[in-house]
């Protein structure tokens, strides 16, 4: 039995005027108890949210449904009780919930809300994910961190346990040394028209995501692309474990380092992607940011989208068989843009043809950021269904843009013994040109 007899804790009142009956201000984190009975009234417990939901799907507890947790904060719970602080935070975030619901109740802000209550003690591995979510926020520390795993790496043998669980990257798990992606003649004297976003794993951990993207759009389009110093982390992992004010400060960091030009913001991590696009919603209550997070938004292009309006059509060369397989990453799949189109139509162009799909349809891969290291468990299992699909299509490449879920197939692949590798889409196709 669940915590049904705990005394009710009221979450702060922030009552939105005129805002949608099904929704609640994100933004805020924050909600109301009234605003929770209105939304538990609304939702017709259909199970169209369970039916989707990654984590239902391996563990069966309606407690891990969106549905289950609006039950729960409208009845008698407690941020206090440490099953609260499971309970909430065994969630992806990955949005499905929101696409399905025929009454579109926005649970996945509400769980976010209910996050920002549960003090530090309360949340499952607090330590491992305050290290991480710290590390991502401190550029310093995160660079330091990068050499030291590297130079660990170079001197531990092949054998050795520390160095399985040291390799994260693709590099580490490559079946054979991945060939730096030298840059085009051209691309060092092409006038710069395009900032670029890079994110933590392409600035500090695998450049070569960052030196393909530049490939890319010079490449294709002609123009050179710059990458600010000041740029930081984009904010999600502070935002998703609920500390509202951390993901604000690292916002207006972002913001601050885009403003020396007027030029698109290019980003080629899905996650990253989706993050800096809800700066207006995370700073709307700023007078003295609000109009600067939405001109900041306006500016951003998402790696496939543009670059698959840069490219007419295939090359026409290198017309080997392609047995690659594309992950959707669940920020771009269920984002309100849902993109899923145009980095498939991107792999045809270039390659010739289109990438596999899986015998079900797109899956997620469980990583979910700190979701991973507070529920590995979970993740793990979830990861297993994503794989025992993938293992039908006998591909021999995985490539996805989200940071996240390409750490989780490489971990994946390697930990079921898989021949095929992951790669990030930038660095497959800049891989396939230079053959």
């Amino acid at each position: 039995m669940l915590f049904w007899t705990a005394p009710l804790i009221p979450l702060s009142k922030t009552i939105c005027s005129g805002k949608n009956e099904n929704s609640i201000d994100y933004c805020k984190l924050t909600i109301d108890n009234d605003d929770l009975s209105c939304l538990a009234e609304r939702c017709a417990k259909c199970g169209a949210c369970t039916s989707v939901c990654p984590v239902y799907q391996v563990t069966g507890r309606e407690s891990h449904t969106p549905r289950g947790r609006l039950h729960l904060l409208g009845r008698h719970t407690s941020p206090s009780s440490s099953t609260y602080g499971a309970l909430f935070s065994a969630c992806l975030a990955c949005g499905a919930c929101l696409d399905a619901c025929p009454r579109q109740i926005d649970t996945l802000s509400l769980m976010i809300a209910a996050r920002h209550e549960i003090p530090l003690l309360n949340q499952p591995h607090f330590a491992e994910k305050l290290l991480a979510r710290k590390s991502l926020t401190a550029p310093s520390l995160l660079s330091g961190l990068a050499r030291l795993r590297q130079n660990l790496l170079k001197r531990l043998p092949q054998s050795s346990g520390l160095r399985h669980k040291l390799s994260l990257l693709p590099e580490d798990f490559a079946l054979q040394p991945l060939t730096p992606i030298p840059a085009e003649k051209d691309t060092v004297t092409s006038p710069a028209e395009i900032n670029y976003f890079s994110g933590c794993l392409a600035r500090y951990l695998s450049h070569d995501i960052s030196r393909a993207t530049e490939f890319l759009v010079n490449h294709f389009s002609g123009k050179g692309i710059e990458t600010p110093e000041k740029q930081t982390c984009c904010g999600l992992a502070s935002f998703a474990s609920g500390n509202r004010k951390e993901a604000q400060k690292l916002a207006r960091k972002n913001i601050t380092a885009f403003t020396d030009n007027t030029w698109p913001i290019l980003t080629s991590c899905a996650s990253c992607y989706s993050h800096l696009r809800s700066y207006p919603k995370l700073l709307a209550d700023d007078p003295d940011w609000s109009r600067q997070a939405e001109l900041f938004a306006e500016r951003l292009l998402e790696f496939s989208q543009f670059l698959d309006t840069q490219v007419s059509s295939s090359p026409g060369s290198n017309q080997a068989e392609l047995r690659v397989f594309y992950h959707d990453p669940c920020h771009l799949r269920f984002g309100a843009e849902k993109i899923t189109s145009p980095p498939r139509q991107l792999i045809e162009k270039i390659c010739g043809q289109p990438p596999q799909e899986l015998p079900l349809g797109p899956h997620c891969c469980g990583q979910g950021g700190l979701f991973t290291i507070a529920h590995p468990d979970i993740s793990k299992k979830i990861m297993s269904g994503a794989l025992a699909e993938f293992k039908e299509l006998s591909s021999d490449m995985v490539v996805t843009t989200c940071s996240g879920c390409l750490l989780q197939w490489q971990q994946g692949l390697q930990n079921s013994k898989e021949t095929a590798r992951a790669r990030h889409l930038a660095v497959f196709l800049a891989e396939w040109i230079k053959r």
